[in-house]
């Protein structure tokens, strides 16, 4: 059989992907998938700021790699992988803060605890790429 044929769809991958980590992940691993998903997309709330619309560009990427990733090999270690897009992004974010309007807190709020939690996400990232390295390549979740 050739691998073509465990292949599916774009959109299947996404929400299979998105299950998995807000229905299938254990409740730890679950709540912070839940507060890594609505911390990136509360970008929506800020989009008039540029920081949001790259912050939402790079979110989309990160989910497009994944889901292209999720649709050949399901959910291994290392599609994590693809939130390497962030590391431009964030750098980029925290040489900033000192330039930005004081008086808008809630975006303040917003772009600090985007900055914390996709670093946080990235070391476990990391972690997860160094398990794979070390053989563990099997899925360990399925749909």
């Amino acid at each position: 059989m050739t691998s073509n044929a465990f292949r599916i769809g774009f959109l299947r991958s996404v929400l299979e992907l998105f299950g998995i980590v807000l229905v299938r992940f254990r409740p730890v691993q679950r709540i912070w998938g839940a507060w890594l998903v609505a911390v990136n997309t509360a970008c929506l709330l800020f989009i008039q700021h540029i920081e949001a619309q790259v912050a939402l560009g790079a979110v989309g990427v990160a989910v497009l790699a994944q889901a292209l990733i999720y649709q050949r090999t399901r959910f291994i270690r290392l599609l994590g992988v693809a939130h390497v897009v962030w590391i431009p992004m964030l750098t980029w974010m925290a040489l900033r803060l000192d330039t930005l309007p004081k008086e808008e807190t809630a975006f303040h709020v917003w772009l600090m605890a985007l900055i914390a939690t996709n670093v946080i996400s990235l070391a476990i990232d990391a972690w997860d790429a160094t398990r794979f390295v070390l053989g563990e390549r099997r899925p360990y979740y399925v749909w």
